[in-house]
């Protein structure tokens, strides 16, 4: 078992990486306290697929699936029935699912009763190196995605590769983004190893290769978030290519094109704006693009820049009317940008669906 210890004072916790960790997961719970009861929040279709036989099945309780399930009213829905089955200060909750579970679990953890305790274990791959990693919680509106949210760092996250291979090829993709990222913007060696084994990643046809980049994902933005817990400034880097992603997302308003696939779009967006602005040169800009476009995703239409643009007034990384745009320096370099103008923003969206 490979053991990352995520260091933030009181808020300290631990990423386990096992293979097969999911079995244990009782014991591992019965070590961290004694819950008098335990909740999950999950979906119908991974509830299918997982079966935990730790809890029993009237303590586990259903979202609706996709993004529709990070809204105010499911927050609701399951607070009320939180109440109606005694979860107190002495309960733990657990997120079992992909990142809108994680987001959805940690933002009622930390809401009800001002906070319960509650651990994560991410079923996808998007959520395993990313969205379980870090406290941040959130929900949609039906404007902007995860404008609504609160950092509150879960006792534990668990993550089980073998749970991979229950996942169709587009959710790997949509997590092989998120990889990606983390080598654009922090190790250029991590990039490399990603090209090199994309095939085998997508497959998962090496479950142990996909352990280790999953370990080295997670200890890359354990890194980050050790030095910039609530968000303040080193931490935007992580959000390189999701400011136009998040766009594209709400556009298609949050159906037709998946969190990562819109990310691909975003991170070459944000990767033309570098280039054009001058700070990434041509020969990077080139194989970003290059890789990028090897990667099978939903093809953008029925739609122009203008349609997209309109959502980027929404966006929570806009700081006094300026916003925190990420951009590159090089391959496994970024750095915040608050000077890209409207206009440099639509060029790139245009560049995009050309």
């Amino acid at each position: 078992m490979h053991k990352i210890d995520v260091s933030l004072d009181n808020n300290s916790y631990s990423i386990l990486v096992k293979q097969g960790i999911f079995q244990s997961t009782a014991n591992h719970i019965s070590k961290m306290g004694n819950y008098n009861k335990i909740f999950i929040i999950s979906q119908k279709s991974i509830i299918d697929i997982c079966k935990p036989d730790f809890l029993s099945s009237e303590n586990i309780l259903y979202i609706a699936e996709n993004e529709t399930g990070k809204t105010f009213n499911e927050a609701n829905s399951i607070i009320k029935i939180l109440i109606e089955k005694g979860c107190n200060k002495d309960s733990l909750i657990i997120g079992l699912g992909g990142g809108v579970v994680t987001d959805f679990a940690g933002f009622v953890a930390s809401i009800y009763m001002r906070g319960v305790d509650h651990i994560l274990i991410p079923t996808s791959l998007l959520a395993m190196i990313d969205a379980s990693i870090g406290g941040k919680t959130a929900l949609n509106t039906s404007n902007s995605k995860n404008t609504i949210g609160t950092i509150k760092q879960p006792r534990a996250v668990y993550i089980d590769p073998l749970l991979l291979k229950t996942l169709p090829v587009k959710e790997i993709i949509n997590g092989f983004s998120e990889m990606l990222k983390y080598g654009l913007i922090n190790d250029r060696n991590l990039f490399d190893l990603l090209i090199e084994n994309r095939k085998n990643i997508i497959d998962v046809s090496d479950i142990d290769l996909m352990e280790s980049i999953i370990i080295k994902c997670c200890e890359n933005k354990s890194h980050i978030i050790e030095q910039d817990q609530f968000d303040l400034n080193e931490r935007l880097k992580l959000n390189f290519g999701h400011t136009i992603g998040h766009a594209i997302e709400a556009h298609y308003n949050y159906q037709s094109i998946s969190h990562g696939e819109a990310v691909y779009y975003g991170m070459i967006a944000a990767s033309y704006i570098s280039n054009q602005k001058g700070y990434l040169s041509d020969e990077d800009f080139n194989h970003i693009c290059n890789q990028i476009h090897l990667i099978p995703k939903y093809e953008l239409k029925n739609v122009n820049d203008e349609n997209i643009f309109h959502y980027i007034k929404y966006d929570k990384k806009n700081i006094r009317n300026k916003l925190q745009f990420i951009l590159l320096n090089s391959i496994g370099g970024a750095f915040i940008d608050d000077c890209v103008t409207s206009t440099e923003i639509q060029e790139s969206i245009r560049y995009i669906l050309k």
